[in-house]
């Protein structure tokens, strides 16, 4: 027994011995083994569990300012709007969010400002209106309100007790409109807007001191309105600053939706203004000549805009109306297109009367549409003188050969009342 069991232990220390010998040679098989299997048991947990990785890199940090508060938040949401949401901040329409909800958080320190709004009462032109804005500057506040301020106007914000106001605003903005005004200063014109109330104020803005015997007009102490022409003048120089009409011009368009000879106004017209300055030369104190020293448009005129009919009641245009059927007949037998019957009527009704006879003694033009001198139309046929169809066949060639088609030949009388 004794000597079974030494054997045994003998084997085992030859295995002891024998595994050792091969650890020794090579000494990185434990931790190396150690690894790929903590790394299969790491990777079968993941995949058992569904799992995905969320580091640190995944988050950003946003300075959030909302009602009157900045806080700083740690946030993985992807969009401003989307933090919002987490935040539980509710919305209007009329609140402003910079940057807008849809702008991506790609970085930290990402600036949220929500600005909430309020009620603002608007005082224009004695008009008073109010309206929810988020607003803080006076001139984006005007813009909410639909107002167009020109550069000079004054837009002004105040707080003030919400208790003497009909609406529930504790802000008003106070619009101060600017005017037009011209100026004459010493014989060189200027237009500009001002605030100003008076004439001394719209000089004092302008950094002009008058001189003490410069002549002033109108005085200091006089109001500012719109479109006043303040002159100022040297002693001994006579200049006249006065606002002179510039008459405005009418437009003639066609309009083929009217009735061929009636009229109509689709714009009225409207004078603009220039300023002058005159110097005057007199003689025994008696005005003998002046002369234009400048001259500044300071208001543009508009056109009249002044239509003119060319729809033509014949076939083609009008059904229900048509042309004599002797007429038509010509006009067909002579080529002419029943789109066209209108326009040849115009014309030969208004050269001739539809008379192939027709002759003018004093310039010579003879037929239906008056051909200068008559013997052109022989061209067409040598019974010219008798046959309306020869005549017309003529008179298709002209209009196309000028104005291309006789359509264009009717465009051009309605403009100089002649082809």
């Amino acid at each position: 027994m004794k000597k079974k069991l030494a054997r045994k232990l003998k084997r085992q220390r030859k295995k002891i011995v024998k595994k050792s010998k091969f650890l020794l040679r090579h000494p990185l098989i434990v931790p190396v083994s150690t690894f790929i299997a903590l790394f299969f048991v790491g990777l079968i947990g993941f995949v058992m569990i569904g799992g995905s990785t969320q580091g640190a890199s995944d988050a950003r940090i946003v300075n959030v300012f909302v009602d009157g508060e900045q806080r700083t938040v740690t946030t993985r949401s992807k969009t401003v709007g989307e933090l919002i949401d987490k935040l539980g901040v509710d919305l209007i329409p009329e609140d402003l969010v910079e940057p807008k909800k849809d702008t991506l958080i790609l970085e930290d320190d990402t600036q949220v400002n929500i600005y909430r709004a309020r009620p603002v009462e608007v005082i224009d032109r004695g008009r008073v209106l109010t309206l929810l804005t988020a607003q803080r500057a006076p001139r984006l506040v005007a813009h909410d309100a639909g107002l167009k301020l020109e550069p000079e106007d004054e837009a002004t914000l105040e707080k003030v007790d919400a208790t003497i106001l009909e609406s529930s605003a504790s802000e008003r903005l106070v619009v101060e409109r600017s005017v037009e005004v011209t100026l004459n200063i010493y014989g060189a014109i200027k237009t500009l807007r001002t605030t100003a109330d008076t004439v001394g104020e719209l000089l004092q803005e302008e950094g002009i001191e008058p001189n003490v015997d410069d002549t002033l007009e109108p005085a200091q102490d006089k109001a500012i309105r719109n479109g006043l022409l303040v002159s100022l003048n040297r002693i001994g120089v006579k200049t006249l600053a006065v606002k002179e009409p510039i008459p405005f011009e009418t437009e003639i368009k066609n309009d083929d939706s009217l009735q061929a000879g009636k009229t109509a106004i689709e714009r009225e017209g409207v004078n603009g203004e220039r300023a002058v300055v005159y110097e005057i030369i007199e003689k025994d104190g008696v005005e003998v000549e002046r002369k234009l020293l400048q001259e500044v448009i300071t208001k543009k005129p508009v056109s009249a805009i002044k239509l003119r009919g060319t729809k033509i009641i014949s076939p083609g245009f009008n059904p229900s109306v048509t042309v004599a059927g002797d007429k038509a007949a010509l006009m067909s037998a002579a080529g002419i297109v029943e789109s066209d019957f209108g326009y040849v009527d115009y014309i030969i009704s208004h050269e001739s009367g539809w008379r192939p006879y027709a002759a003018n003694s004093y310039s010579g033009a003879y037929g239906l549409c008056q051909a200068l001198p008559g013997s052109k139309m022989a061209s067409a046929g040598a019974d010219w003188q008798s046959n309306p169809v020869t005549q017309l066949i003529w008179c298709s060639g002209y209009a196309s050969g000028r104005y291309g088609s006789w359509g264009g030949a009717y465009a051009a009388w309605q403009v100089q009342g002649w082809w």
